[in-house]
């Protein structure tokens, strides 16, 4: 089955295990970063509770309630609106309804309870330490930054798996040219074999010469079966990209494509000023020193004393049923309110914030030095990979001299065996130094392909050049049809 390049790229990336996998993951981490919006996300809460009080008065409380002892029995309903805004505000509407019994009650000619109730509201607005969106967005932020790394991690396994694809398909094409070379040596082998042959018996050849090139046409049978056999492995390499199983009796897949040079050498400065753009490595150590610069500041803010404002506002009501504590409230008659500050310091200066801001500190340091560490080996490693292809290039041109020449002296070879004025031997080695150096062009070709992958993976441009570059918006679309395949009407 003849394959050729896009053919097998289309394949791997419709079926590829690892580029699902990094799907997957990206998905997971952009699901994470929306949850953390849920910090802001108001909550209902409610309560039911009954509690029993029984004591006994003091002299003081004797003379006042007229009792030696109180007793009580309530029932207390509480329910509420809680919500966190990105100041860093707490805040609080609620409504409390307790249903009073106790023995103090029949003295005032209640004898059915009472219901007090309070709606109001409360807040809680730091000053100083969680002040600001830059602590209470940090979570946020992070995983927003983290999501641009799980991104980059998706491009760089794209780009992997596609980049193996291609260098294995390669692979797969100089397994095949060395096979064909090996054909046509037999070939040749068998040729000189029979003249040989036809020589002894009309008494103008030696059985010497026969032998010899019994054993030059053994010799290149059995390489021609090594090679056939390196073409079915490296042909199954090609299938297993796909996750595709190969089938007993059927046909090997072939590599259709010849590799072929490009007319001129890629701009070096213009590779330059490309890699830092494009290259997911460089893009997600930059991101993790965005990460690190978000910690710090969250750590600093840490570090402050925790000065908080609260206040609170609300109305009170009493009635006999529910009803008229609620008629009560409206009244607006009873308000309560409250207005203050509270301070709060560690007595040892805060231990665990003071170690945690030098640890941010730290990972800043270590992920910025990181960042020039891998500048430093991109710009090394585009040098090497461009001047590999410079001198691939090269060789190529060399190599199909050497082929055009040998060639030439082979047939010269071939018509003086025939009429009797070289030794089998000769040609034998003439016949090798062909194959050995177009042996040589096929692997220049290849070792060419895979220069300007390595290239191209350096400089992070690989997907851009097939148009297979696409952004976070258009890899989230996509996603949606592998977990529709996968999971449903779940996602």
């Amino acid at each position: 089955m003849d394959l050729t390049l896009s053919g097998l790229v289309g394949r791997v990336l419709e079926r590829n295990e690892t580029i699902q996998s990094k799907v997957l993951d990206f998905e997971a981490q952009r699901r994470r970063s929306r949850g953390e919006w849920g910090v802001f996300e108001p909550e209902l809460t409610g309560s039911v509770g009954h509690e029993v009080n029984n004591r006994k008065n003091t002299a003081e409380q004797q003379t006042s309630l007229l009792t030696p002892s109180f007793h009580e029995t309530n029932n207390v309903y509480e329910s509420g609106l809680d919500a966190l805004i990105p100041t860093g505000a707490r805040l609080r509407l609620g409504y409390n309804l307790r249903d009073l019994h106790n023995n103090l009650q029949p003295l005032r000619g209640t004898t059915n309870g009472e219901y007090q109730s309070f709606f109001g509201f409360s807040v809680t607005q730091p000053l100083l330490k969680n002040f600001g969106t830059a602590a209470t967005m940090a979570a946020i932020r992070l995983t927003a930054i983290s999501n641009n790394l799980a991104f980059q991690e998706y491009r760089r396994g794209l780009m992997a798996v596609v980049s193996a694809a291609e260098g294995t398909y390669w692979n797969l094409f100089l397994a095949q040219e060395q096979m064909r070379f090996f054909e046509e040596s037999v070939k040749t082998a068998g040729t000189i074999l029979k003249d040989n042959r036809t020589r002894l018996e009309a008494g103008k050849g030696s059985e010497l010469e026969v032998m010899e090139s019994e054993a030059g046409l053994g010799l290149r049978r059995a390489k021609l079966g090594e090679a056939r056999q390196k073409v079915l492995e490296a042909a199954n390499r090609v299938v297993s990209l796909y996750a595709e199983e190969v089938s007993p009796g059927c046909g090997m897949v072939r590599a259709a494509d010849t590799p072929a040079l490009r007319q001129e050498l890629p701009n070096y400065r213009q590779l330059r000023e490309v890699a830092f753009d494009l290259n997911p490595d460089y893009l997600a150590a930059a991101a993790r020193i965005q990460q690190s610069l978000v910690r710090l500041g969250y750590a600093r803010n840490q570090r402050l004393p925790q000065l908080d404002l609260k206040g609170s506002y609300g109305l009170n009501g009493l009635g006999r049923i529910p009803g008229d504590a609620w008629t009560d409230i409206e009244h607006q008659d009873e308000p309560s309110w409250y207005v203050g500050v509270e301070l709060r310091i560690p007595l040892s200066g805060g231990i665990r914030s003071r170690h945690e801001l030098a640890a941010a500190r730290l990972d800043l340091d270590s992920a910025r030095l990181s960042l020039l560490g891998l500048h430093t080996e991109i710009v090394n490693g585009m040098d090497t990979a461009w001047h590999k292809l410079q001198s691939t290039q090269a060789s190529v041109s060399n190599y199909q001299a050497s082929v055009q020449y040998n060639r030439s002296l082979l047939d010269s070879a071939l018509a003086r065996l025939e009429a009797g004025k070289l030794e089998s031997r000769k040609v034998f080695e003439i016949e090798a130094d062909l194959f050995e150096s177009r042996l040589s062009v096929a692997e220049s070709l290849v070792r060419y392909q895979l220069a300007a992958l390595e290239l191209e993976m350096i400089q992070g441009a690989l997907l851009q050049r097939r148009h297979l570059e696409i952004t976070q918006a258009e890899l989230q679309a996509a996603t949606k049809g592998l977990l529709r395949n996968r999971y449903g009407s779940r996602n």
